[in-house]
């Protein structure tokens, strides 16, 4: 193909297989299928800037890597990726979060081979996990679900506990009642002082106070933790989404991390690995080591141990952690998301309305600030500083577009609003730009 000297330079083939996060897969994918689909890849982007020219940016090498890794592994016929443009980075109900690469690729090296089942990596990150929140023991499950169940039946099974938090699934998406009766714990909400009390009185001790998440803006830490010793109960910190970087750092909300959970008394914290510490989905246990001993020989922790691939993923996470904390923004995803400034994810959104604005089938496509959720917890919501895009199509009306871009070969999920469709970049990776610009052009064909 002839290329106009004017047009920008792309990668040769050579020089994309040789990238760092290509040659990983490359060695595991027959030659002649690599050559098929690299070449294919390349050639798509090539037709793309001579049809495009002026209003195509080639995306950084970074980003090529990341799509020609996808393509050598092969597009999935249904039920593929998609682009997270709900503005909620962490706890989407519909949307999994992405893991780190060394992640992945230490789930691919485990599925790749013949393996065992994860028992020594799974006590690695355990390791790690306890030195990184300085708890005296960690456990690692294969579900948030299995690790509250292991918490309640090694604390209060036939017992009596108390739950500070709304008892109603709605509130954050937790079964209380049905976890309750399902390890034989009575389970009961309401002013904690004045159960506290009642418990006391009545000479049958409460086994345990569990925080629900949507009890911290009005029971702190301490306070709970203070209660829970009066009554001469366990404190259970149920914290789904918390991690080990407090998102305060970065200017949006506070979420107390687990070692400030644990520092501040709690006795066991309760947490899934795909919240804020930007793991793989499963369950994990912190606290005092008699407690996480109890929890590691009770029956049910053996049924629900985490599988040999999640617990690989889970090692490389830690390990990233344990090698450069600090540097996490720039290696966990949930984290590179979370930490973009506010005039980064300015300027991106002027940049893309001025592109998606000249779409024939698009009436206007403003930039708004926003101060929108970035944490989503059942009922309980996180907001932030945010830039959208209010995207107007000419023809049709909003609910059709928002409906068409889910659809696409790589679906955007994006809400309706106002007569628009809302577009926001604080969870949308700066590699899918062209792409959404791309796709909106589609939709509005």
């Amino acid at each position: 193909m002839k290329f106009e000297p004017h047009l920008p330079q792309l990668p040769s083939i050579g020089e994309l297989l040789e990238h760092p996060r290509v040659k990983g897969v490359v060695q595991r994918i027959n030659r002649s299928t690599v050559a098929q689909r690299a070449g294919s890849f390349l050639e798509e982007l090539r037709t793309t800037v001579v049809e495009r020219a002026g209003k195509f940016e080639v995306p950084p090498m970074g980003h090529l890597a990341d799509r020609l890794v996808r393509r050598l592994l092969g597009e999935p016929a249904s039920g593929g990726p998609a682009i997270n443009a709900t503005g909620i980075v962490v706890g989407h109900r519909d949307l999994a979060p992405p893991l780190a690469d060394v992640a992945v690729h230490a789930m691919m090296q485990q599925a790749g081979e013949y393996h065992d089942r994860g028992a020594r990596l799974r006590q690695a990150a355990e390791h790690d996990l306890a030195q990184l929140t300085s708890a005296e023991g960690a456990l690692a499950l294969s579900s948030f679900d299995a690790a509250l169940a292991v918490a309640l039946a090694s604390t209060a099974a036939n017992r009596e506990a108390l739950l500070a938090g709304a008892i109603e699934t709605a509130a954050t998406g937790i079964d209380w009642r049905g976890v309750a009766a399902r390890n034989g714990v009575a389970l009961r909400s309401g002013n904690e002082n004045a159960a506290i009390t009642a418990a006391t009185s009545s000479g049958s001790p409460l086994a345990a106070l569990l925080r629900s998440p949507d009890a911290e803006p009005w029971l702190p830490t301490a306070e709970a933790a203070r209660l829970a010793k009066t009554a001469g109960a366990q404190f259970i910190d149920v914290a789904p989404l918390a991690g080990l970087v407090n998102p305060q750092s970065h200017g949006l909300t506070t979420v107390e991390t687990i070692r400030e959970r644990l520092a501040a008394g709690a006795d066991l914290v309760v947490v899934d690995g795909a919240g804020l510490l930007g793991g793989p989905s499963c369950g994990l246990l912190f606290g005092r080591r008699a407690l996480i001993d109890a929890a590691a020989n009770h029956p049910l922790a053996r049924l629900a141990a985490v599988d040999a691939l999640h617990a690989a993923a889970l090692h490389a996470t830690t390990q990233l952690y344990r090698d450069d904390e600090q540097g996490v923004i720039f290696t966990i995803p949930v984290w590179q998301l979370l930490s973009a400034p506010a005039a980064n994810l300015q300027q991106r959104a002027e940049r893309l309305a001025s592109l998606i604005a000249a779409a024939p089938g698009v009436a206007s496509a403003a930039t708004v600030a926003a101060e929108s959720p970035w944490l989503q917890l059942g009922q309980v919501a996180l907001t932030g500083p945010d830039w959208t895009i209010a995207v107007r199509p000419r023809e049709g009306d909003a609910a059709k577009l928002a409906t068409a871009l889910a659809s696409g070969s790589r679906p955007i999920v994006a809400a309706e609003h106002d007569g628009t469709v809302s577009i926001h970049l604080r969870s949308v990776f700066p590699r899918w730009d062209q792409h959404l610009v791309t796709e909106i052009e589609r939709a509005t064909g």
